[in-house]
């Protein structure tokens, strides 16, 4: 159920960025996930198909990279996002 919060996080971010480098089409995010993450993909995915409806993320998709090497509590954050 958490997915929801952190598809918001992802948006916040990722809209914030767009704006500041006068992007206005988001059509790809990276993020990057540790073993530890609990993140349904599915679950995420479905959040974000909702929530990307109006915004400049409309028809972009979210790309998970699994990285080992994440540990403690740092288990995700967003590697980069390509637009226009």
């Amino acid at each position: 159920m958490h997915e929801g919060t952190v598809v918001r996080e992802i948006m916040d971010i990722v809209s914030e960025s767009a704006i500041q480098n006068q992007i206005k089409k988001v059509y790809e995010i990276v993020l990057r996930i540790g073993p530890y993450s609990c993140i349904n993909e599915r679950q995420l995915n479905w959040y974000f198909e909702i929530l990307r409806q109006g915004t400049c993320m409309e028809e972009a998709v979210i790309l998970l990279e699994k990285d080992e090497s994440l540990t403690g509590v740092n288990q995700m954050y967003i590697k980069t996002f390509k637009g226009e």
